[in-house]
């Protein structure tokens, strides 16, 4: 009688710890949260958005969770109101519209899916690791990302300087997606500043074989800031600049062909961008 005891308690040990197995290998799934999903239209915002995404393909967000921003990464979202103002008139006016207008191949072929409006400044994996970052944060196929929208301004001055460091960070986009043209890096190979990019004048490094100073730095910047320099000087002052070094004739020569074989002419697109922007904010 006792052994039958014993078996009857061993069995029932058994089963126990079984089933406690198939409960450790079957855990309820109480996450209900999509992180894909596309939200409703709450406000004129979102409504905005929707109209972009539907007319252009690029959707642009404003809130922020962890498919959008790792948690390592430090940032101030973007208000509201100032996002609504940036939407409207920086990414829809002044770059989706014209692009789609006067580079329907570009619009097509290298407008990203999403973009980012980060209200001040973007830092990875340290509060201090330095406020820009936007090689970083753009260089990706699909997603742009802009900060200093808190910044924004209905003032033209401001929207058409803004609009320069667009291209400029959808450079490294591009850069990213397709490389530098060839041999672009050994045109300045060994004369790089590197940090010591802030201790020279614009006029030094266009002496140096650089658009800007900050160009010097490296090469990704020396290519960002030779696109950004044809999108805010007329042709004739690009030429006047490129005559100080033999080496920014190369270079420009290089990405104006670069932008032209992705079916984008620049200095048309800046002359548009200036007619643009006075018609946009009187």
């Amino acid at each position: 009688m006792k052994q039958v005891i014993k078996l009857f308690i061993l069995t029932g040990l058994v089963a126990m710890t079984c089933l406690s197995c198939l409960k450790d290998k079957s855990p309820a799934i109480t996450d209900t949260i999509d992180y894909f999903a596309i939200p409703k239209p709450v406000n004129g915002l979102d409504s905005l958005i929707d109209t972009i995404q539907h007319t252009y393909g690029l959707r642009v967000i404003y809130k922020f969770d962890p498919r959008v921003i790792d948690p390592t990464t430090f940032f101030v979202p973007a208000s509201y109101d100032k996002a609504k103002g940036y939407t409207k008139y920086v990414v829809e006016k002044m770059w989706l519209q014209p692009i789609s207008i006067f580079a329907p191949d570009f619009a097509k072929n290298q407008i990203p899916i999403e973009f980012l409006t980060v209200g001040t400044a973007i830092h990875f994996n340290s509060i201090s690791s330095g406020g820009a970052a936007g090689a970083g944060l753009n260089a990706q196929y699909y997603r742009l990302g802009m900060g200093d929208v808190n910044s924004f301004s209905i003032n033209r001055a401001w929207i058409r300087e803004h609009i320069n460091i667009l291209y400029h960070e959808h450079a490294h986009q591009l850069d990213h997606k397709f490389g530098r043209p060839k041999g672009y890096d050994q045109v300045s190979q060994g004369t790089y500043y590197d940090l010591q990019f802030q201790y020279k004048t614009d006029d030094q490094a266009q002496k140096d074989g650089f658009f800007r100073a900050y160009g010097g730095y490296q090469p990704v910047e020396d290519f960002a800031t030779t696109v950004e320099a044809i999108m805010r000087f007329p042709k004739d002052s690009v030429m006047k600049i490129i005559a100080k070094n033999p080496k920014l004739e190369v270079k420009y020569k290089m990405v104006n062909a670069f932008y032209l074989s992705k079916g984008i002419d620049l200095h048309m697109m800046q002359v548009k961008l200036d007619s643009v922007v006075k018609a946009l904010v009187p």
